[in-house]
């Protein structure tokens, strides 16, 4: 009976020193607008600690540990997570409707505060009216130019004819998803198209190719004014 408490004993010894060895690190962080420095309120955010062991084609990363959090007031986040000697921060922040993010692992050093850097969007909505139409071949197609930003299309609204839409295509061994696209081929054509924009993009336009009559034209319009706290109507007419 000695021998088993014995056993027991040396049992929860070493269970206690493995749980002691356990080493933690508190991450810290803060979501910010590029373009003035201001901390985001209210974002999500998802921390992990990994490790990556070999190299090349048998490298492997482990995921030690994992949070989500959501920044205060401010934009600050922190959290407390398991760590290991080499152990780096990843950060995934997939940004909300008003605010973008990429939803990119992106790979931070353990001991330093993580910057997360966003964009606040600017909202518009395109109203597309077909104001003097020739026939049912009358083709239009839109698209919100940027310069380099990464454009949101959120929403797409017909009050007459349907924009062009492709269902999905099955292929040998997969299939090609279902889509649409902002054109819109009739007479009676008049919708609205919603868009996210970033707010350090450099052009604000609208890109349209159009078909009357047998005639193709293109071009895009001169940059459209904006308000950051509203919704920003702009009517295309054609």
């Amino acid at each position: 009976m000695k021998r088993i408490y014995l056993i027991l004993s040396i049992i929860l010894i070493t269970v206690s020193c493995s749980s002691d060895d356990v080493d933690y690190k508190i991450v810290n962080g803060k979501v910010e607008r590029t373009i003035n420095g201001d901390g985001i309120a209210d974002q999500l955010v998802t921390v992990m600690t990994r490790k990556s062991s070999g190299s090349g084609l048998f490298s492997t990363t482990k995921v030690l540990d994992s949070a989500k959090v959501i920044t205060d007031a401010n934009g600050y986040f922190s959290v407390t997570l398991a760590n290991e000697v080499d152990a780096f921060v990843t950060i995934v922040h997939q940004g909300d409707e008003n605010y973008s993010g990429s939803g990119i692992w992106r790979d931070y050093p353990i001991d330093e505060p993580v910057i997360i850097k966003i964009d606040k969007f600017i909202k518009f909505k395109i109203l597309v009216n077909n104001t003097n139409p020739i026939d049912e071949n009358d083709f239009i197609h839109i698209d919100f130019f940027a310069g380099l930003s990464n454009v949101i299309r959120t929403r797409i609204e017909n009050f007459g004819v349907d924009n062009t839409y492709h269902p999905e295509e099955p292929l040998p061994g997969g299939a090609i998803g279902a889509y649409e696209e902002t054109s819109w081929t009739g007479a009676d054509v008049n919708s609205i198209v919603y868009y996210s924009v970033p707010e350090t993009a450099e052009d604000f336009k609208v890109r349209w190719f159009m078909k009357k009559n047998g005639v193709e034209t293109d071009g895009f319009t001169e940059d459209i004014p904006y308000n950051l706290n509203q919704i920003n109507p702009y009517s295309f007419e054609y």
